[in-house]
């Protein structure tokens, strides 16, 4: 039975279970356990493949259960193809359908959290706000509009500026009526501030990782072996997918000036569009020390990790990339694994404030390949060192009891203020 005095939460966010999207089901457990009573406002199922889930309804509201948690789904259009047309419809039609049918939770809720990925999710909590007073925090994944104009669409002409400037102006109306707004990443806070958003009302929230599988554990006994590596080998490892955003090429290139270095192998593991490209150019330069390996169960990841010597991160030197943190740093940090970030911007940062390894120039295959002598020439105790200070780091700033504490400091600030307002005006 829910507890009548817990602070009622309604998190609002597009895509949830049984979509492949984690981070919203974790912040609602986070939040459950600690006290909070928590329902969900979503979307009927349908990413990523663009179809309706089977046994859920295209066209009407529907009430859910995922993990105990109620959820009301309201409906959209499906789509998540390359159409800027029917990506946006997408979008736009669940922040109408959500503002118009997710009043049952949003009209009693004490306080909303709105997961703004896209940015249209805050549509149904803005207007809550404005009609009945109701706060929210929002959590800022993505930069918008950046992150629209990043991925190819609308590269150009009046269509473009004009959707620059619409969506300009609604983030901002967004983060004006904001209880609190929170990021990623130190470099997005930067750039809101720069934004207009008052310094004392952004704050970086870290996405922590999945600590019941991402934790130090003993290395897969197999993995080497498979490969044909020792003991004694040098083992780099990069997990994940291999698209452009990652760019892989340059770990590719750096293993080509590495020919002396007969000991030294990097392990490939995942998959993505960029594979078939990266085969090609290892079997071009007849690199036979790089290992290309299918992806791996998630549950089997840390140890595959372990196996390792150093962890590679990989971004592209590219201006939205800078202000983003990918997951796999957290990861690697709460597996307490010592990390050779490739990369630019805050993935770097947190590495070096870390003390968590080494960081390089992103997209210099030449200094990638004089970064990677240095580790390899680093004694292993060391090494094993540097995964301890991630940890440590990882456990102090970016962990879920971290994270999920302050959010709630934040979410019960924002309630209590919202109570005031309305024993002020006589309404409870």
């Amino acid at each position: 039975m829910a507890d009548p005095t817990a602070t009622r939460v309604a998190l609002i966010s597009q895509f949830f279970p049984p979509e492949p999207v984690p981070i919203p089901l974790g912040l609602s457990r986070s939040l459950r356990g600690l006290g909070f009573e928590v329902d969900v406002l979503t979307g009927v199922p349908n990413y990523p493949t663009g179809v309706v889930h089977p046994d859920y309804p295209r066209r009407r509201r529907i009430a859910d259960r995922v993990d105990g948690l109620r959820v009301l789904r309201t409906p959209l259009h499906p789509s998540h193809d390359r159409s800027a047309v029917g990506r946006a419809a997408n979008y736009l039609t669940w922040a109408a359908s959500s503002t118009l049918l997710g009043t049952p939770l949003l009209r009693t809720a004490d306080v909303a959290l709105v997961y703004s990925s896209p940015a249209t999710a805050a549509a149904s909590a803005l207007a809550a706000r404005l009609r009945w007073g109701t706060p929210y925090l929002l959590m800022v994944m993505d930069l918008w509009p950046d992150s629209v104009f990043a991925t190819g669409f609308l590269t150009r002409g009046l269509t473009r500026r004009v959707t620059e400037g619409t969506l300009s102006s609604f983030t901002a109306l967004t983060y004006r009526w904001a209880e609190h707004v929170t990021v990623a990443s130190p470099g997005s806070r930067d750039i809101l501030i720069e934004r207009g958003v008052p310094a004392d009302k952004v704050s970086v929230v870290y996405n922590w990782a999945d600590e019941k599988l991402m934790q130090p554990t003993e290395p897969d006994p197999d993995l080497r072996a498979r490969l044909g590596l020792s003991p004694d080998d040098f083992v780099i490892l990069y997990g994940g997918n291999h698209g452009p955003a990652q760019d892989l090429r340059v770990a590719i290139e750096a293993m080509g000036r590495l020919r002396d270095l007969t000991d030294v192998h990097l392990v490939l593991v995942g998959d993505g569009v960029s594979k078939p490209a990266l085969r090609g150019r290892a079997e071009e330069l007849g690199l036979h020390r790089v290992h290309f390996v299918a992806p791996v169960a998630a549950e089997r990841m840390a140890a595959v990790m372990a196996a390792a010597d150093i962890q590679l991160v990989c971004l592209a030197d590219e201006p939205l990339f800078r202000i983003t943190m990918p997951s796999k740093v957290q990861t690697i940090l709460a597996c307490g694994l010592p990390i050779l970030a490739c990369a630019p911007g805050d993935a770097a940062r947190v590495v070096r404030e870390a003390g968590a390894g080494f960081t390089t120039v992103p997209g210099d295959a030449e200094q990638l390949a004089r970064t990677i002598r240095l580790a390899r020439g680093t004694p292993r105790p060391h090494l094993r060192n540097l995964g301890r200070a991630g940890l440590d780091h990882y456990r102090l700033h970016m962990s879920e009891a971290t994270n999920s504490q302050f959010l709630a400091g934040l979410l019960t600030a924002a309630a209590t203020n919202r109570g005031c307002s309305d024993r002020k005006r006589g309404r409870r």
